[in-house]
Order: C-alpha cells, then sequence, then structure tokens
C-alpha cells in the first residue's frame, strides 16, 4: 500500500469519477483503473461501487478514507521534513515552456545548484487543477485567476505587437485599421487560450475582423511563417525579441502600449508557508 496508490484512492473519493481524476492527476483513465486495482488486492476488498454519475465509496472504502488521508498527510510531511533538494513541480503553457521558462530555470539552477524540478506542459484549465489537487506546486499563467485557495503574484507584462516580414508593406509604417482588409493572418490557433481571445478581442474592437489563413499550435511556428512573408500576426513583443533584433522580422505596437500580455506566478494559499515556494517566486519577481 503506497503513497501513490493511495493518492489515487483519495483523489477518486474527492470528485466521485475515475475519469475527472485521471485528468486531476495527468494519468490515463486505464492507468488509473489499474492502480485501483491493485489497491483493492492488496486490501481484500472493493473501495467503489458504480453509479450513473461515476463512482461512490462502497461502505469498506468509507472506512479506509480517513486512514488513508491521514496516512498520504504523514508521509508528505516526513518528505518534506527530510528532502534536501528544493524540488518544484511547474505547470504552464506549452509557448512559455518553449520560450521563456528555460532561460530562467537555468538561471536560477545556477544561483541554487541544489534546485530540481518537473515541468509539465499544460492548458489553462489544466493548470487550474493542477494546482487545486496538489499536482503542481506552481503555474505560469497568461490570464488572471479569482479563486479563494489560490494566490497570484504579477510578473511583467509585454506588450503585444503586429508582426510583420521586413519586405512587407507595413514594415515601415502601420497604415491603421481601416486599411487591414483582407490581410493575410497567421494566428495562435487555440481559441480558449487567454492569449488568442485578448487578441480577438481587441481586433474586433478596432472592426478588423481578420482574413486567418493559418491557425498554429506555436508561437514559434507562427513566427516562421510570417518570416516566410506568408502573413502578418499578432505576437508577445518577448516572444519575437530575438528575431527583431537579427532583422528577421519587424515589430510594431498598433494599440499604442495598451494591449499587453500579464504572466503570472499562482500558488495555493498554504504554498505561502513553504519555503521552496516563497524563495522560487521572490527570485522570479526580482529577475523576470
Amino acid at each position: 500500500m503506497d503513497q501513490q496508490s493511495l493518492e489515487v484512492f483519495l483523489t477518486i473519493a474527492r470528485h466521485g469519477s475515475i475519469n475527472r481524476a485521471a485528468q486531476v492527476l495527468f494519468l490515463a483513465q486505464s492507468t488509473l483503473t489499474h492502480r485501483l486495482k491493485q489497491l483493492e488486492k492488496q486490501i481484500g476488498t472493493t473501495l467503489f461501487v458504480r453509479t450513473s454519475t461515476g463512482v461512490e465509496l462502497s461502505s469498506e472504502g468509507r472506512r479506509l478514507l480517513p486512514l488513508a488521508a491521514n496516512i498520504v498527510e504523514q508521509m508528505r510531511l516526513f518528505s518534506q521534513h527530510h528532502e534536501q533538494r528544493q524540488s518544484l513541480t511547474i505547470v504552464a503553457g506549452k509557448s512559455f515552456i518553449a520560450t521563456e521558462l528555460p532561460r530562467l530555470l537555468g538561471k536560477y539552477r545556477q544561483a541554487h545548484p541544489a534546485f530540481t524540478c518537473y515541468v509539465r506542459s499544460t492548458l489553462y484549465e489544466e493548470s487550474l487543477a493542477a494546482l487545486l489537487s496538489g499536482a503542481a506546486d506552481i503555474a505560469f499563467l497568461g490570464s488572471e485567476i479569482y479563486h479563494p485557495h489560490i494566490h497570484q503574484e504579477f510578473l511583467p507584462s509585454d506588450q503585444i505587437l503586429l508582426v510583420t516580414s521586413p519586405d512587407h508593406p507595413w514594415a515601415c509604417h502601420f497604415p491603421g485599421f481601416p486599411e487591414w482588409g483582407t490581410e493575410a493572418m497567421i494566428v495562435f490557433g487555440n481559441h480558449t487560450a487567454p492569449f488568442r481571445q485578448r487578441v480577438d478581442r481587441f481586433l474586433a474592437q478596432q472592426g478588423v475582423f481578420p482574413n486567418i489563413i493559418m491557425e498554429l499550435d506555436s508561437f514559434s511556428a507562427v513566427k516562421k511563417m510570417v518570416e516566410q512573408s506568408l502573413g502578418i500576426a499578432m505576437l508577445p513583443s518577448r516572444i519575437v525579441e530575438e528575431e527583431v533584433e537579427q532583422g528577421r522580422l519587424v515589430a510594431l505596437d498598433i494599440a499604442d502600449g495598451t494591449l499587453t500580455r500579464p504572466t503570472l506566478l499562482a500558488y495555493l494559499q498554504p504554498k505561502k508557508e513553504d519555503d521552496p515556494v516563497v524563495q522560487f517566486v521572490r527570485w522570479m519577481k526580482e529577475v523576470y
């Protein structure tokens, strides 16, 4: 009866659904079911019964619940007390992990050689679920969150700019939104991402309904398409900083500084007392 199996049991009990528990723990449903069956085999009894909406604890499962919760909590406290390395579990969006997180973690490791971490790429809603379930210590987010159990720290925002190739007619001068017309546009493809929603809302407010010719799943892919003069894009300034300096792209602030992408660090309120988290957050706020 190991800690991981007990945590699987507790998560299923909390959500009343094996499928939902699998999503929260970032495990395949088949893997979660296998681990539950192993635990039931070890104990010698069925812990859940199926219902029309999911699962619920059996009588033996209800008896195990407080015992399992206490064992897991004691094991976590023991691990925290004896853990010598500053290990954190971090979740963030794909673009942030691909562009900014490696630099930040590399510098942090240089300043704190004992630091180790586990990093996972997640969508916005998955990041929140990971925090609330305890599957992640820290989340980097691109939009504010309002939840009584989650604390957020704002990092400096970066502007969202119009990006073109150097040979595009707008590279020297943006003619204005009425001239946008059917200009080919390449966009970050996830409609539910806060960044995409922010750009869509801004363009709609200017009366622009863009001619989208490509919807791609990463900022890197969008940049490469714009470099080849296949269209224009709206991208965060930090994402295109290197290409602009090298003259491979041109970036224009067509929103006069009003269109920005926030970056936040989010973690559970109790983590304010966790020294590794406090130290990591303080450092990020100083150097970001």
